[in-house]
Order: structure tokens, then sequence, then C-alpha cells
């Protein structure tokens, strides 16, 4: 049986509002002028008693507010002008102007949207006299502001300022921004004609390493040389962007410093200027430039291979502005193989940190990973074959990493049909695995071989997934094969060490023993690094990380490979 609601007593603010016929604006505006009492009941409504009284002071409530809400003051200037006829005299009426004349006690704010003021409607639509002489004389008064000042811009502009410059000098100097953030033209003159001022905010400047030297009027290297012998230091720096990836650090100079070395005694400025490009620097002989962090790096690389006996080099990387290590492991992967942990310490101690340098690329940590798994004891392969895709196991093969030995290979009754596609793959059909081992029966074997030991797989998710969804399916434990520390995927470190980032196919036969055979095979060529990832000359010494062609490199360059071009035009066909 359907129940009727009860109705709540009194009214609230839209009921009450329809019951007078008032609009809602007129209500809330009415509670604040005293037109509508406060709701008398204790549920925050209105009693019938309050809307009957409100229903007969209706028409009061509407004189007294009106039955516009109001306008803000963008509609009020167009009313305004058209009412005073400001427009023909082409006059333009700001929105501040009608908030000045409401300051003014000539117009009244009755209400707020959306945080716009609104102002009385009736006064817009019928403004008087006295309104539009005080709207003039606020026009004329903004007006000659307007003459009287400038912008930030132009202000700075007119002092030889930057905008920051002119605003630190306008707090030194007790000036401030009057109306409109505008700067009053009596002031500015003050601050332009101050030259003691514009001296301090020369001075003040902060430049980088490349315009400091250009206000020198000397070479950059020359510049480094008076950093290095202590007669100017940064006192900020900026990050700068260089193309999408790469952030540099650049030290800021004060163009006061700067003007001081010019008075430093011994120093023959205009020697070192008339001093040609690709001759030493007179300033040598006061500060020895420090070794480069690529010669820091390389150093590091000659440290490691002479301690360890192994292989090591380095490589730079303009875009990222970063330096790798590589390293190779021992020839039997033993102990004299240097951790991460050892070239951490070292890079420490040669005053270096993993910020300036990436330990071992991609395909050389794989190698590092894979000389680790072969090692006795350490890691096994495993292969599975299934019903489906997915599906339940029907073959799995364990391989000992080291040995090779056979730990498990066997087929599994998955207790359910092979599919058509599955068994078009492996060949594996119905009756083949009727009366194996149910996988419940497999378990404990399986568990047995792979007992502390990392578990390979080529694509380790599937077969994982496989095997966590039979014990599921059985209401068994995986034990550590559901976790997934224990796995690590062949597939993934392959395309590692092929350095690509896509996945290959193992190309096994696609039965359990001859594919993780495959796998460990595939383990074995992952312990030798690839030949594409090794340095090809100079083991300790490759790419410089300022070998940037010169100016006069690059068009020697460009003429020979024009002159080339020219005696052998390519084949375009």
């Amino acid at each position: 049986m359907a129940t009727t609601r009860k109705k709540r007593p009194g009214f609230g603010p839209i009921q009450l509002a329809t019951h007078v016929r008032l609009a809602d604006w007129q209500i809330e505006r009415g509670r604040t002028r005293g037109l509508v009492p406060a709701p008398a009941l204790p549920s925050g409504r209105w009693s019938d008693e309050q809307a009957a009284d409100l229903a007969e002071r209706r028409d009061d409530v509407i004189e007294a507010l009106g039955d516009h809400p109001g306008y803000g003051a963008g509609r009020a200037t167009g009313m305004l002008a058209d009412a005073f006829g400001l427009a023909d005299e082409q006059i333009e009426l700001w929105s501040c102007d009608i908030e000045d004349l409401a300051e003014h006690g000539m117009l009244d704010a009755v209400g707020e949207y959306k945080g716009h003021t609104l102002y009385d409607a009736r006064q817009l639509a019928s403004p008087t006299p006295e309104m539009g002489a005080a709207l003039r004389e606020i026009i004329a008064t903004r007006r000659a502001w307007l003459e009287a000042s400038e912008r930030t811009r132009e202000a700075a502009g007119r002092c030889g300022f930057e905008v920051a410059e002119f605003e630190q000098a306008a707090r030194t100097a007790g000036i401030t921004a009057g109306r409109f953030g505008r700067w009053a033209l009596e002031d500015v003159e003050r601050l332009a004609g101050n030259e003691e001022l514009a001296e301090d905010v020369r001075a003040a400047r902060l430049v980088g390493p490349e315009l400091a030297a250009q206000h020198l009027e000397i070479r950059r290297r020359d510049f480094d040389y008076c950093v290095q012998a202590g007669w100017v230091a940064p006192v900020s720096s900026s990050l700068r962007r260089y193309g999408a990836r790469r952030e540099v650090e650049v030290p800021l100079y004060r163009v006061g410093d700067l003007d001081a070395l010019l008075e430093l005694p011994d120093v023959d400025w205009e020697l070192v200027r008339a001093t040609r490009p690709g001759r030493p620097s007179p300033l040598r002989e006061f500060a020895a430039l420090p070794s480069s962090r690529a010669d820091n790096v390389h150093a590091l690389a000659a440290r490691i291979a002479e301690r360890y006996s192994v292989p090591a080099w380095a490589h730079y990387h303009p875009g990222r502005d970063q330096w790798t290590l590589n390293w190779l492991p021992g020839p039997h992967s033993g102990n004299q193989c240097p951790t991460q942990t050892d070239v951490e310490q070292l890079l420490h101690d040669s005053g270096l940190s993993t910020a300036d340098v990436t330990l071992l690329s991609g395909p050389i940590a794989t190698v590092h990973w894979a000389r680790a798994m072969l090692r006795p004891g350490r890691a096994v392969v495993l292969d599975t074959e299934t019903t489906d895709l997915p599906g339940s196991v029907v073959e799995i093969a364990v391989l000992d990493c080291a040995t090779g030995e056979v730990l498990l290979n066997t087929l599994v009754d998955p207790q359910s049909p092979v599919s058509e596609g599955a068994r078009a793959v492996h060949g594996i059909a119905d009756a083949d695995v009727h009366g194996q081992p149910t996988f419940d029966q497999m378990l404990p074997d399986l568990l047995t071989a792979t007992a502390d030991r990392t578990v390979l797989a080529y694509n380790e998710a599937f077969d994982r997934e496989c095997i966590v969804n039979d014990c599921r399916r059985l209401g068994l434990s995986a034990g550590h094969l559901g976790q997934l520390s224990t796995w690590d995927c062949l597939m993934e470190r392959r395309s590692d060490w092929e350095g690509i980032s896509r996945w290959l196919p193992l190309g096994g036969g696609h039965r359990a023993l001859g594919d993780a055979q495959a796998a460990l095979r595939l383990l074995h060529d992952l312990a030798q690094p690839p030949a594409w990832a090794l340095p090809q000359a100079h083991p300790h010494r490759t790419q410089h990380e300022s070998a940037q062609p010169t100016r006069q490199g690059r068009v020697t360059m460009a003429i020979k490979l024009r002159r080339a071009t020219q005696r052998n035009p390519p084949d375009i066909r």
C-alpha cells in the first residue's frame, strides 16, 4: 500500500517566494533590508502566519526593492552613456567610473552576482542631472590621471631600466604606483634624473658567463680564468632550458663586480683583448682551470679497469648532459667484478655523483644480470604449454641455468579439453595428456625444482599467471611462485640487450622442454656484450662532452662536403 509523504510545516525560501509571488532575490534582499522577517519555526522555515503577513505587504516590498535585481558595471556604463549622450561626445565611460559614482553616493549598490556588484536598476533607468554632473567630473579626473602617468613598462623604459629594476628603484626611493598601477610622470622623471641610482641599478644587473665576457670585451676562456683566479664569483644562478629535456644551471655575476675587474693591478686588459682566438691567454699565469667532468669520468673508467682487471669505458649523451659508465663482469663472473655499490663509492671519491653519471647502460646491465643468473644455484628456466590463451597447463619443463640439467619435464592432465588452436601450435592432444599427472599432483615437484631460485621465463607474465590461475582454480597455494619477486622475464631482458623497445619471438618449437632449452641458450647469449654496445676504440677515452666543432671547423667541413658533392653527385634515381 502506497504511503503519502507528509508535508513539512511552513515554507522554505523558494516556497515562500512562490507563495507570495516575489522573486528569490527579493526574498533574500528583503531579509537584508528588514522587509522579510527571519524564519519563526525551529526548522528554519517561515510559518503560515509569516507567509500570510508577507503576502499582504507584497506591494510594499516591491516598491522598496524594485522589480529588477540590478545591473553590473558593464551594463551600467552603456545605460548612463546613452542617458547623458556621452557616446555622441566621444567620451568613453569605464566600469571604474560606475564604481566611483557609487562611492560618491550617487548610485546605490543593491546586491552582488558571481562576485560582481549590482547597481540599482531604477536609478540607472532614470538618472538625475546631479548624477550626470558627478559622472563627468569623475571622467575628467580619470583622464587627467592618465595624462599625468605612465604604465610600468613605459616608466621603466623612460629610466632605461628593466621592469624589475624600475620596481626595485621605486621601492628604494619610496615611490609607489597610483591608480590602475600607473606611475606619476613627476615621480618617473625624478627617478630618471637620479644618476647615482641609475649607476647602482646598472651595477646590480646579473649576467651569465657569456654576457660577462662580452661586457669585459674578452674571450669566454679568459673570463673562466678570472673566475678560477678568485677575482669574481657568481652571486646567484638560473636554470636555462636547452632542447626538450635538458636544463643547465647558469651562474650569474653582478655587472658592478665585472667593472671592478678592470681596476685590478698587474693585468694588461688591452693585451688580453688583443689575444687572437686559439692563442694562449695572458691570464693563465693567475689561475689554472680544474680538470673537466669528462676528464674525471674517463679517469674513473681507467681506475676501474686497472683495479678490477675488467674492460671499462664511458659515453657522453649531449641531449641529457650526462655520462654513462660501463664495465664488464670478470671472465668467470667471480667476486673480482665490481658491484654498483663499489662504483658508487668510487664516484663519490672522484667528486662525481649519480646525477652526473649513470651506471651501466641497458645492454651492459643485462650482461651483468645474465652472468649472475648463470651462477650455480641461482636460477632456473621454466616454460609451459597450455590448453588455450590463457588456459590450464598441459606441459611444463624446468632447467637448471648453471648446468642445463632437466629438473622437471612432464605432461599435465588439465582435466579440461585442449582447444583446437592450442593443439595446432604445440601438437598436444587430449589423448596425450589422459592418464598423466594432474596439476595438483605435479605441483609439489614444481615447487621443489624452483625452490630458492629465480625463475626465468620467456614472457614470464604468461607462465606465471597460468600457474597461479591453476592453483587458484584448485584451491592450492602457489607458494613462492605466486610472488612477483621470484620471477624475471627473459623477453624484456632481451629487448634491453638488443637496445629496442619491441619484444622479439623466442623461436622455439612450442614444446615445454625445447622452449626452455632455447631460453637457456638465449640466457648464455645475453651474458656476452653485444658488439654495438662496446666502444669501438680507446676503451678509456670516448666522446668528450665539450667536443663540439669550432666555427672554423664547421666552415671547413661544410666546404669539404660541398666539394665532395660536386665531384661525386649523389645518385637520386
